[in-house]
């Protein structure tokens, strides 16, 4: 058995201790990792290429036709049928904003202190680390210290000098603010990620559709989630005045729509409180929601006309498509599918389902210029197609995004950060000119950016003292 001293004891608590003050830390410093950063932009990035793939808030059939049903289920598990807004998405980027959070307050300091500090003297320690020294012998180097002085105000506008028993220092720089591009665009991006957020449909932000027809008014559009159309009232109405299309002139007998624009009149509480035309990228603002022109479409009103066996009386029922109607004086029902302007060459037809109590659902073609054609059915009534009405709709889509103007700021900080950070460099020169009849003057320069423009300045300034020796 090994028995465990006091002072073992006592080392071990140490140890103990130290690790658990170094948990911290750790975390620190994976959250400030730059290989953190490239590992979830890289992951980000393979995200959206799925997301490409994989069609987004589709049908729950759509889906299973496409994948099957095993497919669809381990698919629909992972949440990437709506991946953008799923929970394990919503943390990656919550990751990636710690991250870029971590990373600026750790550097931050270090940048402030580069911009905050003054003029400095040039020390010998110092030589070693500048990338850019030269030294220049000359004589009476102090009586040169006008056109040293000169020579580096033509180039570095702003100086400062700093007098010591030795020597005289002067210190130059430039551009010391442009350090500020990293974190400005690390900021820009934490805005353009919080604002995406507040618009995104998890918090403060929807996109509902809504078709409506010329005359008709709606107070509500209707929000998609997979098989579900989820309402949202909007607090006011929406009346479509007209709906207009345009063409393009081209030969033959096809039409190509070159436009099409909806004009929208807004009432609240009956009365009417603006009017505007909308077309395709020219949307309608109005309380924080965007009403965009996003499709068009026919409605078609299909006229059926019943002639019971042994009377001569006929009745008629009228139903847009895609509705099932009752038949009157009887138990059936019927529902319109579509309409056809040519069927077969036949002339207009429409195909209509008859639904009658313990039997089988029944598909029938009623055809216009054949109004006989139900009678093979051998029933107590005859079907016929007797016309149809069409009604223009438009397909409207709004929006609300009240974290938009967060991701334009966003953007702006973006390409502020980036200006600064690829066109401007932080440049500084010290000379350092020695007190006495005789002595070495001492040039050090460094540039963090566009080290090739720094260097010629910085040989130009080193020649043009080097040229005092001969004067």
């Amino acid at each position: 058995m090994v028995k465990v001293g006091k002072d073992n004891m006592n080392e071990l608590k140490e140890t103990v201790k130290t690790k658990e003050s170094g948990l911290l830390p750790i975390i620190y410093d994976l959250f400030r990792s730059l290989k953190l950063t490239i590992t979830l932009l890289i992951l980000l990035a393979l995200l959206s290429i799925i997301g490409t793939l994989i069609a987004q808030n589709a049908s729950r059939m759509e889906y299973i036709q496409r994948y099957g049903v095993g497919l669809y289920e381990v698919l629909n598990f992972f949440s990437l049928f709506d991946m953008y807004h799923s929970l394990w998405f919503q943390i990656i980027l919550l990751l990636l904003v710690i991250n870029l959070i971590a990373c600026s307050v750790s550097r931050l300091p270090g940048i402030f202190s580069q911009i905050s500090r003054g003029s400095e003297e040039l020390e010998d320690r110092m030589l070693k680390a500048l990338p850019y020294v030269e030294r220049v012998q000359i004589r009476n180097p102090t009586n040169r210290e006008e056109n040293i002085r000169s020579s580096l105000k033509e180039r570095f506008k702003s100086w400062g000098r700093i007098e010591t028993e030795k020597a005289i220092h002067f210190y130059s720089e430039k551009g010391k603010y442009s350090r500020l591009g990293v974190p400005i665009t690390h900021l820009s991006i934490l805005f353009i990620l919080i604002g995406a957020l507040i618009g995104s449909r998890n918090f403060y932000g929807f996109r509902g559709f809504v078709n409506i027809l010329e005359g008709e008014t709606v107070d509500q559009v209707y929000e998609r989630r997979e098989d579900r159309e989820i309402p949202r009232p909007l607090g006011f109405s929406v009346r479509c005045d007209d709906f207009k299309m345009t063409y393009y002139n081209l030969p033959g007998k096809e039409k190509h729509v070159k436009e099409y624009a909806s004009d929208l009149t807004l009432l609240e509480n009956g009365k009417e409180v603006l009017k505007r035309t909308i077309k395709v990228n020219h949307p309608l603002h109005y309380k924080g929601l965007a009403f965009y022109q996003a499709s068009y479409g026919t409605l078609n009103d299909v006229t059926i006309g019943i002639q019971w066996k042994g009377k001569k009386e006929s009745t008629s029922l009228k139903a847009p498509e895609g509705a099932t109607v009752p038949i009157p004086n009887s138990s059936d029902l019927i529902r319109v599918l579509k309409y056809v302007p040519q069927v077969h060459n036949f002339g207009e037809g429409v195909q209509v389902v008859l639904f009658r109590p313990n039997q089988e659902p029944q598909s029938l073609w009623l055809l216009k210029n054949f109004p006989k054609l139900d009678e093979r059915r051998g029933d107590q009534f005859l079907l016929t197609f007797e016309g149809v009405t069409s009604k223009d709709y438009t397909g409207i889509q709004v929006t609300k995004d009240p974290g938009v103007w967060v991701v334009w700021i966003g953007c702006g900080l973006m390409i502020l950060g980036l200006i600064v950070s690829f066109f401007f460099s932080h440049q500084r020169v010290w000379v350092r000119i020695p007190k006495g009849p005789e002595g070495e003057i001492v040039l050090a320069g460094s540039a963090n950016k566009n080290r090739v423009g720094f260097e010629k300045t910085f040989g130009e300034l080193v020649q043009e003292i080097r040229s005092l020796e001969r004067q």
